[in-house]
């Protein structure tokens, strides 16, 4: 048998926490990927297929080759264009002796009866959603085949074996079964750290004051730091790296990974993700500005990302020193000749939320050598070098994104990572939205030299023809 997970698929919802993949977000402090994978454990499946769509990056350094879950992990990525269905149909070899897919935010809830054997009684059935299977499990190629084909399948499906199969179809529910799992519900699973009588968990180096009160039941990741005075509970869900400041209380809440929250705040039945407030009732989100009351307290960027950034600066600097002459030069005689020159232009930010940078436009069509060996020498890329260096963007990365032109753009991407130059400057057929997404998953030290030389020498070869 093998087990066949979907993380490809879109879940809106989730993108209101943050950029983590919602295969990776935490119930109960653990990934709702690993409870997945812990299942297959008790299944005695030894090979996993991770369909991977744009958070692949992420999901494939959280789930490695499998080894600690004693499992041999598989990646392929899904094609937009093909269901889930046609696509386990197309790989039917790998599955003649048994299928056990997820494909989509799916919870395996056990109820008080369940008893970790208990999978293996569980007979062919599947749950869809949607219109759309979400849950699919066969012990054989006949029973896999029916399953999809929608002819067969028990009625009563996970419930035969006291488990409650729950679609997370929203914040709401996202939020509600994090609370039913503080409530007690979280020992009934594997978990981390030190469990109490009353169901509650307290993970690994939390450091919490004499001042302080932890009122169960309560589950607190590993690496919090609880200030004086503090309250946390009861029904509260602390994720790991949270630091909680003198006089706050939270109650009822789920708090994110690496999260600061502020002094005297009171947190009741809300959802908090960095700089993140959520109402998991209406869905309303409020980002505060004010990092004195709650933010993000670990950088976003990975390790990687920082020393990409680090390296990309000095190169930077170097490509500065050598345009400031030519630029001091040839920028008097744009303005005389007046075929060209800079406009302030609104683009989305990563960080503030919007940003204004120059943008070089031709304002004549005539025709000139000024202006050709202006853009030749790419000194039209000059101001926004200059912002490279004040750490407003990047050298190397995706097209700044207007606003409110490119709005819908941005709102598909996982990542933005505006940068001086892009795909774009060598390939002007390029597809946008598809280049930002594939940088955002390809972006490396090697991927941003490419570019860097690419959009250099082709500026240089065009030297303003278009």
């Amino acid at each position: 048998m093998i087990a066949v997970f979907n993380t490809s698929s879109l879940c809106d919802w989730a993108k209101l926490m943050g950029d983590t993949p919602w295969p990776l977000l935490p119930v109960a402090n653990r990934p709702l990927l690993d409870y997945w994978l812990e299942t297959c454990g008790h299944l005695g499946i030894e090979t996993v297929h991770l369909v991977l769509g744009e958070d692949a990056k992420q999901i494939e350094d959280f789930a490695g080759s499998g080894k600690r879950w004693n499992l041999t992990i598989q990646y392929t990525f899904a094609r937009p264009s093909e269901r889930m269905v046609d696509y386990l149909k197309s790989i039917s070899n790998h599955w003649q002796n048994g299928l056990f897919y997820i494909g989509g935010p799916f919870f395996m809830r056990r109820r008080q009866d369940f008893i970790s054997a208990g999978f293996q009684a569980l007979e062919a059935c599947r749950h869809d959603f949607e219109g759309e299977p979400l849950f699919l499990y066969g012990t054989s190629a006949t029973e896999v085949k029916d399953l999809l084909e929608g002819t067969s399948g028990e009625s009563c499906g996970l419930e035969q074996v006291h488990v409650h199969p729950l679609v997370i179809g929203g914040i709401e529910a996202y939020y509600a079964l994090n609370m039913k799992m503080a409530s007690g519900e979280c020992s009934r699973y594997v978990t981390a750290g030190f469990s109490g009588s009353d169901g509650s968990s307290i993970g690994y180096n939390v450091q919490t004051p004499p001042s302080s009160h932890l009122q169960p039941p309560i589950l607190v990741g590993d690496d919090c730091h609880f200030g004086a005075m503090t309250t946390i509970g009861p029904h509260a869900v602390v994720a790991k790296h949270v630091i909680v400041d003198s006089y706050s209380e939270l109650t009822e809440c789920l708090i994110l990974a690496d999260t600061y929250i502020g002094r005297n705040l009171e947190i009741r039945k809300k959802i908090v993700s960095g700089n993140r407030l959520i109402d998991p009732f209406d869905g309303t989100v409020v980002e505060i500005d004010d990092s004195w009351l709650v933010a993000r307290n670990r950088p976003e960027m990975r390790s990687e990302d920082f020393m990409r950034y680090v390296i990309l600066w000095f190169v930077a600097l170097a490509l500065a020193l050598i345009q400031v002459v030519p630029y001091l030069i040839f920028s008097p005689l744009i303005l005389v000749t007046k075929i060209a020159g800079f406009t302030r232009v609104q683009f989305h930010d990563p960080r503030t939320g919007y940003i204004t940078l120059p943008v070089f436009h031709k304002r004549s069509n005539r025709k000139s050598m000024i202006y050709r060996l202006f853009i030749g020498l790419s000194l039209d890329r000059f101001p926004l070098v200059l912002q490279v260096l004040r750490g407003k963007i990047f050298l190397c990365g995706q097209p700044p994104m207007q606003h409110p032109q490119d709005d819908g753009i941005i709102k598909q991407l996982p990542r933005y990572y505006p940068g001086v130059f892009c795909y774009r400057d060598y390939n002007r057929d390029s597809d946008m939205l598809v280049d930002a997404l594939w940088y955002a998953h390809a972006r490396s030290l090697f991927e941003d030299i490419k570019i860097l030389i690419k959009a250099v020498v082709s500026r240089f070869i065009s030297a303003g023809r278009q």
